[in-house]
């Protein structure tokens, strides 16, 4: 069929540069982004150890709050590369299916519920990071507090000189998930654009 005539082109053409955009998150800015927050995770690692007696310079409730955010960070960095591959293998097998088919109007049905699901994964993505950022922002909130006791704190527990390294990691993740998040913004908007039209393409009788 001419690409012209073909109702299923835009979607593959979308997919195949979605599936360049999560190739490059996964590849390049999560393992990046893993490798910074090594240095945080075993940061809070030291301070959920120590929490009982931090807590009695810093207050319970900071303490709390910095293992708190620190393990929902720690969740985040797990889950997210996860949702992307999931959602990597779903976009194979859509550019699979549309370059296959002989008769792209045979296959509508079938891409109507994966690329639904796709955009939904796509959606999924962009929320989880957003929300890795938001915890990273709090964390760096709570490491300046910290920071702050740093010199009483060094009597007792002299890594607390590393809340220095746990801040600067937090700094250059955060950095380079926010540039990522600004660049998928706009996929994902026209990932849900198109997510209403090809609901709108009939099924072959």
């Amino acid at each position: 069929m001419a690409e012209d005539n073909d109702p299923t082109k835009k979607f593959l053409d979308a997919t195949q540069s979605y599936q360049t955009r999560l190739q490059h998150l996964w590849k390049t800015v999560f393992k990046k982004v893993a490798s910074y927050l090594k240095s945080l995770v075993a940061f809070i690692t030291k301070v959920t150890k120590a929490a009982a007696q931090l807590a009695m310079t810093m207050g319970k409730a900071v303490v709390d709050k910095v293992m708190r955010a620190g393990k929902l960070v720690e969740q985040l960095i797990s889950k997210i590369p996860q949702l992307i591959k999931a959602a990597m293998k779903l976009g194979r097998k859509i550019i699979d299916l549309i370059k296959k088919a002989a008769d792209p109007n045979k296959i509508i049905g079938t891409l109507k519920k994966l690329f639904t699901r796709y955009v939904k994964m796509l959606r999924e993505i962009f929320g989880e990071i957003s929300q890795l950022v938001k915890q990273l922002d709090v964390l760096g909130t709570l490491l300046g507090i910290v920071n702050s006791f740093k010199k009483v704190l060094q009597l007792m527990f002299a890594w607390i000189a590393d809340v220095t390294k746990a801040n600067d990691a937090v700094v250059r993740a955060k950095r380079m998930l926010q540039k990522a998040i600004k660049e998928m913004k706009k996929e994902v908007k026209e990932a849900e654009k198109l997510r209403k039209e090809v609901m709108k393409l009939k099924v072959a009788a």
